[in-house]
């Protein structure tokens, strides 16, 4: 009897100092685009501070984050040694640096010549922000995920970039924050601290239904759960949320990997073999290789809630756009 009230006791017992605990059942691997910053209203050192919110939790879980630099941004009167400033605020924080082009623009309306052009022209201040931390890019996003407007281009660019020492950098999971983002800076814009915070949280039910949208997908194409990659914007509102982002992957049974570690699964060997007009979540691109469509899958994924979206026509029309 003392011996099995031993065993059962060692069996409850917390693991031993130094003894590592088991691997999550889930992962994920944060990417930030739009690097240094998306606002339509924040004053330079405002972006720095907002800079600070948004990795501090990062850097507390030690999550190997990848940010994408829109080296455009940086090119602007009187702020360039400040807005270079902020991308170190991400390297000193121990995060990793991808070009995202110079300018943003869609491989989808642009000539494969004048894309590789913008790809080059996006990389040399963050190539030499990396220099002298003795590392060099090696991610590469295209933006709005537009990948090519035919499968020449799309193979041809593909090997432009290895040429250059970079991958693409896939995602899965996308809520798409530019629209509740501009909600909220319309909320701020307005000074109603009850909207934004309304924005806020309707932002993260939001995400929560994605993810499961997302994990139903995998699910369905593998059989399993996969590590999935999450896409965000750096924004005011990723800034205002950040903590509460993560706890909520934490919440759902997820730790925290790198964006390398997570396209060593094989699931992300899958062949992409989307051509067309949209940016679609990588799964959907794996479904369209066994027969499926991608525009179908992406028309499945939730919608933003209608006042939402009401809010950014206002904050784009307030803004002449």
């Amino acid at each position: 009897m003392h011996r099995l009230a031993l065993l059962l006791l060692l069996a409850a017992a917390p693991l031993a100092a130094g003894q590592a605990a088991p691997e999550p059942a889930r992962s994920v691997a944060v990417t930030i685009d739009d690097l240094p910053f998306v606002t339509r209203r924040l004053s330079l050192p405002e972006v720095s501070e907002a800079t600070a919110r948004l990795l501090e939790p990062l850097k507390r879980r030690a999550v190997r984050a990848v940010g994408f630099v829109n080296e455009d941004k940086l090119l602007r009167k009187g702020e360039v040694d400040g807005r270079i400033a902020v991308l170190s605020q991400w390297l000193d924080a121990g995060f990793e640096l991808g070009n995202h082009t110079f300018g943003h623009v869609s491989f989808q309306r642009t000539p494969l010549a004048e894309f590789q052009a913008a790809t080059l022209r996006g990389d040399p201040i963050t190539r030499w922000l990396l220099k002298e931390r003795g590392t060099a890019p090696r991610w590469f996003r295209h933006p709005f995920t537009h990948t090519g407007p035919s499968a020449e281009a799309k193979q041809e660019f593909g090997r432009f970039l290895a040429q250059h020492g970079y991958a693409v950098a896939p995602f899965s999971i996308e809520c798409t924050d530019w629209t509740f983002a501009a909600a909220y800076e319309r909320a701020l814009a307005k000074d109603d601290t009850k909207l934004a915070g309304e924005v806020e949280a309707a932002y993260l039910a939001h995400l929560d239904g994605l993810v499961t949208f997302y994990e139903t997908e995998a699910q369905d194409l593998f059989g399993r759960p996969i590590p999935q990659i999450l896409l965000i914007h750096a924004n005011a509102l990723n800034a205002a949320v950040m903590e509460r982002l993560l706890s909520l992957f934490e919440r759902r049974g997820y730790g925290f990997t790198s964006l390398e570690a997570a396209l060593a699964d094989p699931a992300w060997k899958s062949p992409d073999a989307y051509v067309g007009p949209w940016g679609p979540s990588w799964l959907h691109r794996f479904r369209v290789a066994r027969g499926g469509d991608a525009h179908a899958g992406v028309r499945r994924e939730p919608d933003p809630p209608a006042w939402v979206l009401d809010l950014e026509k206002e904050m784009l029309s307030a803004s002449g756009r």
